[in-house]
């Protein structure tokens, strides 16, 4: 079951669903969301854009037992949810390892999953901005687009953060049962830089090497100039 609570202006999702966690469901997904974000971040600390009115901000908050394996893939399982649907919608996404989702080579949408830790369980913050009907984006740190930029219309939020609802409420019990197995697939088709050569940074170390593949559990594969294959198991394309 999926339950939803939804703010005029937060500063945060993410900071709001891990400060507020113990009031929700640990046997269903809540879905917080906001018209603004005061303070809205992404992947080590960077500023996330968030203007009132015109895009996506939400957190998913659900809990998995400790003994679930590849947990560490939930920011590729949700950016498969958002691929899927935009595909469905007539559209060509393409996902820059692990967690940005690009239309024509701009970001249109990013992932932030955080994790908390317990005894028995893992406490998730899956924090997903996608551009939906932003017209400026001069002041993003990064080539970024929306979705009105890429359509030239303008899209129901609510319609299309309902449909990506009920997708990741469908992928995430496709997880739980045979996890990141059935997406790797679809994920690796959608790998954006395959074959051509990149810098990963994985928070203490740059590694430069040529984007492989994907392995089954959603790592990055990078072939290194001494031809060893080398995986990344947490980091970001620079």
């Amino acid at each position: 079951m999926l339950r939803e609570m939804h703010f005029e202006s937060l500063d945060s999702t993410n900071v709001y669903a891990k400060t507020n966690s113990g009031l929700f469901s640990q046997n269903d997904i809540t879905c917080v969301t906001a018209d603004e974000q005061t303070k809205g971040r992404g992947r080590f600390d960077r500023t996330w854009f968030s203007p009132k009115g015109v895009n996506i901000y939400a957190t998913f908050y659900f809990t998995l037992p400790k003994t679930t394996r590849e947990l560490v893939a939930m920011s590729q399982v949700m950016a498969m949810s958002l691929s899927t649907l935009l595909k469905r919608k007539g559209l060509h996404p393409e996902i820059k390892w692990p967690n940005d989702v690009r239309l024509n080579h701009k970001k249109v949408a990013g992932i932030l999953s955080e994790t908390r830790f317990s005894t028995k369980i893992v406490e998730f913050f899956v924090g997903i901005g996608i551009n939906v009907n932003l017209d400026e984006v001069a002041s993003i740190d990064q080539p970024a687009t929306s979705l009105k930029i890429e359509t030239g219309r303008i899209w129901d939020r609510k319609a299309l953060l309902k449909e990506l609802q009920v997708q990741f409420e469908s992928d995430l019990a496709l997880f739980k049962r045979d996890g990141f197995e059935p997406f790797h697939d679809d994920f690796e088709a959608l790998l954006c830089f395959k074959g051509q050569r990149v810098r990963c940074f994985d928070g203490e170390t740059t590694w430069e090497g040529i984007c492989h593949s994907i392995t089954r559990d959603g790592q990055l594969n990078l072939r290194l100039e001494n031809g060893i294959i080398h995986t990344v198991l947490s980091g970001d394309i620079v």
